[in-house]
This record gives structure tokens, sequence and C-alpha cells, in this order.
């Protein structure tokens, strides 16, 4: 899996990212609302307490090294529309650049919210 990571890492220049602007902002919004509302859901059906209901979604934002393998097999599966794998590539790099940003401190602001850590 590393090798899957770090090959799909190799090639990313700027200009992808840039490029992929409206796909990484829709990425981004349906992953986010889907964490969310999955997560408030699956608490709901199984009557867990207010504080997991309203921010366990919240914790589960940050990006994983998953997304990053599951677009290196895209990238090879799609290997004959080159287009396509530098849009699949761009938005996910993007998305994971922003994610460890702005996903890292929603979750720590989740986690405080909940009272599971203290405020620093």
């Amino acid at each position: 899996m590393l090798a899957v990571i770090v090959d799909l890492g190799a090639p990313l220049d700027y200009h992808l990212i840039l490029g992929a602007g409206l796909y990484t902002f829709i990425y981004i919004a349906a992953r986010a609302f889907g964490k969310y509302y999955g997560a408030w859901t699956g608490a709901k059906i199984c009557h867990m307490p207010d504080t997991v209901r309203k921010y366990l979604g919240l914790t589960l934002l940050p990006h994983s090294g998953v997304s990053l393998a599951f677009t290196g097999i895209i990238c090879s599966t799609l290997a004959s529309a080159p287009e396509l794998v530098q849009i699949v590539q761009g938005t996910i790099a993007a998305a994971a650049v922003i994610n460890e940003f702005i996903a890292v401190i929603a979750a720590k602001k989740g986690f405080e919210l909940a009272g599971e850590i203290k405020k620093g």
C-alpha cells in the first residue's frame, strides 16, 4: 500500500491540484456531509448519548491513506483516460491537503465539545 501512496504523490504538481478546484470542493462537502450525518444517524439508531450523536461526525473528518490507496487503484483502472486520471489525482490530493488543515481542527473541536479532552 505504501508503494501506491508514494506512486500517487510522485507525479503530482500544483497544476493538478489547482485544476481540480470545483471537484475538490464537491468531494470535500459530500464526504463531510456523509461522515457527519452517517455518524449522527448511526448513533441515533443505536440510542447513543447526545454527545456522540452531535460530535462523532466531526471526529471522522480527517483524511486517511485509504483514500489515497483507492485513488491509486482508480488511476490504474482509468489508465486509458489520462484526463480523468489527472482530475481524480488532483481532487483527492487537494482534498487530503485541505483536510489535513481543516478536518484535524474540526476533529479536535469535536472531542473538546464532547468532553473527551480538556480545552488546551
